[in-house]
């Protein structure tokens, strides 16, 4: 694994939301999350629970597992 995990999972929601037309706000309002907080899960700096990580991926309708997937090259 070349990046850390937190960044991979951060990199794919912030793309996952851009890539299904969600501005930060309204995702935060989808998966009860704060603007800031999304902030710091898009940044790779947010420690994140399995619970968090599972409604990420509910509001953006994907599996889990997709979030957790370093980007291919």
């Amino acid at each position: 694994m070349s990046e850390p995990l937190g960044q991979i999972v951060g990199s794919n929601v912030s793309r996952l939301r851009e890539e299904q037309g969600l501005g930060k706000t309204a995702f935060c309002l989808m998966a009860g999350i704060s603007r800031p907080y999304l902030n710091q899960i898009e940044s790779g700096t947010a420690n994140i629970t399995l619970k968090e990580l599972q409604r990420l991926a509910d509001s953006l309708d994907v599996a889990p597992e997709l979030l957790l997937a370093e980007p291919r090259d």
